[in-house]
């Protein structure tokens, strides 16, 4: 049995296919297998895998499905002690699997681990630092921060788990979804394991044209989006989330993804979920979708009834209050005028508390990164 087992799932992937692998036969950790899900690929991917015939790599084709289903058939084949993902276009640096093996045989505390890295171009060039983009780096049981980002961990490139726990918890990928299906499937870990941080720079998670998000459109992007996030928020464990995590959970689904969707927004402020926030964090978020939908005429009569209900929950709520008072002197105008004045005295207050402070800007919600 090989100590870990890369899987690589790849769909038309000659473009860089052989720098990726490349990437792999130069590690200086060699007890690893690579299983190869060629998916219906149309291109010279075939042809780029049979030059790299080994008798530690396995190729498996199959008709098209979809990355979850090549990842899930790559799970299923998978023999190694740990488990690694390397996608088709993206590159490890020589250290990568002894830098991981290392630290996982070392902190037997930990199922998952993650790494530094960069993303880079077309060409290679390093852009910007995983640690950069993400919110924190964070260990233990992260399961509430996962929910609130797919940033914690990033890209599934920088990722070493045990087989163990993916196999005794069967942790898969969803084929339902075409965007997400790595966060998807790292909340699933997440609620079943402790991830522990490697700092080492072991990838390089390449950023272009041809990615599936950037060439899947954004409406699908985000109905993908969508979906994921009602996945969770229908799920039976999403309430025994602390409440800081929930209501960041029902503002970015609120107040981003369905900013302009205002019959889901109705359907999510009247779901059972929801109803589990405490009435202060409701009425906040009735009030904010409230002012969102004033800016729409359109939407004039679903933002009154968020508003009003946001006083109904929270009658002490001055910043509601003042909204309805000036819907009721002057209407729709008069609200919107108010609410301009009232952000560009609140980015005032923001800026000079900022500069007073002389500091970094603080993780938003109760929840803090490691080492703070």
């Amino acid at each position: 049995m090989p100590t870990i087992s890369v899987l690589m799932p790849a769909y038309n992937a000659a473009r860089y296919l052989a720098k990726t692998l490349d990437s792999l036969f130069v590690q200086t950790f060699a007890d690893w297998e690579l299983i190869v899900v060629d998916d219906g690929s149309t291109d010279a991917t075939p042809d780029i895998l049979r030059s790299y015939a080994d008798s530690n790599v396995r190729v498996i084709r199959q008709a098209n499905g979809g990355e979850a289903r090549a990842r899930n058939t790559a799970l299923d084949h998978a023999t190694g002690e740990f488990i690694a993902f390397l996608d088709s276009d993206d590159l490890y640096t020589p250290n990568a699997l002894q830098d991981m093996v290392t630290f996982m045989r070392a902190h037997p505390e930990f199922d998952a681990a993650f790494t530094d890295g960069y993303f880079c171009d077309e060409n290679d060039r390093p852009l910007m630092r995983l640690s950069e983009h993400r919110p924190g780096i964070y260990t233990g049981r992260i399961l509430e921060q996962v929910v609130l980002s797919g940033s914690v961990i990033t890209v599934p490139v920088c990722t070493i788990v045990r087989r163990a726990i993916i196999e005794r918890h069967h942790l898969r990928f969803d084929p339902q979804f075409v965007i997400g299906p790595d966060w998807d499937f790292w909340i699933r870990v997440a609620r079943v394991a402790t991830f522990g941080y490697i700092d080492a720079i072991t990838c390089l998670y390449r950023v272009h044209q041809t990615n599936i998000t950037r060439t899947s459109g954004r409406q699908r992007r985000v109905a993908d989006l969508v979906r994921g996030r009602l996945k969770v928020m229908n799920a039976d464990w999403f309430v025994d989330l602390s409440a800081a995590t929930r209501r960041q959970f029902f503002f970015d689904l609120l107040l981003d993804l369905l900013k302009d969707e205002p019959d889901q927004q109705a359907q999510i402020l009247d779901s059972a979920p929801f109803q589990t926030l405490p009435p202060i964090d409701r009425a906040a978020l009735w009030r904010q979708v409230g002012v969102d939908r004033l800016r729409h005429a359109a939407t004039y009569d679903f933002a009154v009834r968020c508003l009003t209900r946001a006083q109904q929950l929270d009658p002490a709520d001055r910043k509601g209050r003042a909204v309805m008072t000036a819907m009721r002197l002057g209407g729709r105008p008069t609200a919107l005028a108010f609410i301009r004045s009232w952000q560009m005295a609140r980015r005032a207050i923001d800026r000079v508390r900022r500069v007073s402070r002389g500091g970094p800007k603080p993780v938003p919600s109760a929840l803090r990164p490691m080492g703070n």
